[in-house]
């Protein structure tokens, strides 16, 4: 899991090196490749490693597992998300808070209120009983990740419930919050999900899906998208969130199958796993070292060559989170800023 995270994360930066390093506002078609899973799988990820058996769950441990994961959370990404803000947009705390997507540092508070909400559902539905307690929260996971699907459209089109929703990411949180649920409930039943992953026809199912799926919502969908909501639009909202479930089950898939490639013992397992170790530390840091080369971006543009694409932004990628973790090391010589 630490290895699918490193991968996670290089493709993050990677998605990031292109939108701002070579200046794509329309991503290209490797990066909406990469768009379409890297964050539905990093959510995914948060919520198969945050499930824990054998949880007594009551008001005091929910303070103090809220407590703990809100100073994790929040003091860095405050910090580090205004210093960047300044530095780098000359722009004060309330510009900061009332952006939607946080100039970048959406991530940590959404998944902050993700685990607050876990949280306070596992506290409420609790009864003693692990088996029915999971039953219980396989139903109220699905109905909440409905409910906050449905919940973005009158968040986007009321424009106080929109001025609140900046405020608390609350529009991140609505779309992502139904691929932590599904990681949650896959590891509740790992047994029944391990299962799923080694019948024989699910990797062709979902690997043709997939790629059906992306090619209709670039092409065919795509194409015929007009401002507003329409028929077109409903499609593509729809495609998008089958999209990232299909393309997490891939790569997890995949991971899966050739884990012996990524254990400790391997390098590049040792390596990915050393990065997804750092998730939090090359996510704060990485936006400070992301450098300008338009024209490079135009070079490859012009070219709409994947594989030279691949190959300059992914070693731009490794740099950027080469210095990152250099950085990181620096930091935590001191005890005091390891644990702030």
């Amino acid at each position: 899991m630490d290895a699918l995270r490193g991968l996670t994360m290089i493709l993050v930066v990677f998605a990031h090196v292109e939108m701002t390093s070579f200046g794509y506002i329309i991503p290209t078609y490797i990066n909406s490749l990469f768009i379409s899973f890297f964050m539905p799988l990093f959510f995914w990820v948060s919520g198969f490693m945050a499930y824990k058996a054998g949880i007594e769950w009551n008001w005091p441990t929910w303070w103090k597992m809220s407590k703990k994961k809100s100073f994790i959370l929040l003091v860095p990404t405050f910090v580090v998300g205004l210093i960047y803000t300044y530095a780098y947009f000359n722009a004060d705390f309330k510009e900061f808070i009332t952006h939607n997507g946080k100039l970048g540092y959406w991530f940590t508070i959404v998944l902050l209120e993700i685990f607050l909400v876990v949280y306070t559902t596992n506290t409420i539905l609790y009864n003693g009983i692990q088996q029915i307690h999971k039953k219980r929260m396989f139903i109220a996971l699905i109905l909440l990740s409905g409910g906050m699907f449905v919940a973005k459209i009158p968040l986007k089109m009321n424009p106080t419930l929109n001025e609140i929703g900046n405020i608390l990411s609350l529009h991140h949180t609505f779309n992502y919050f139904q691929y932590f649920a599904f990681g949650y409930i896959c590891s509740m039943y790992k047994e029944e999900f391990r299962k799923i992953l080694e019948s024989k026809y699910f990797a062709a199912i979902i690997i043709v899906l997939f790629a059906s799926l992306f090619y209709a919502k670039r092409s065919l969908i795509g194409a015929n998208i007009s401002d507003g909501m329409n028929i077109w639009k409903m499609f593509d909202i729809i495609a998008e969130m089958l999209i990232g479930y299909l393309g997490l089950l891939i790569v997890y898939n995949t991971f899966k199958t050739y884990q012996d490639s990524f254990t400790a013992d391997k390098k590049i397992g040792r390596a990915l796993q050393y990065i997804g170790k750092k998730t939090l530390d090359i996510y704060l840091l990485h936006y400070f070292f992301l450098p300008s080369l338009p024209q490079i971006g135009d070079f490859l543009l012009t070219g709409n060559n994947a594989t030279l694409e691949l190959i300059i932004g992914g070693f731009i990628s490794l740099v950027v989170i080469g210095i990152c973790l250099i950085i990181s090391k620096i930091l935590r010589t001191s005890p005091v800023l390891i644990r702030w």
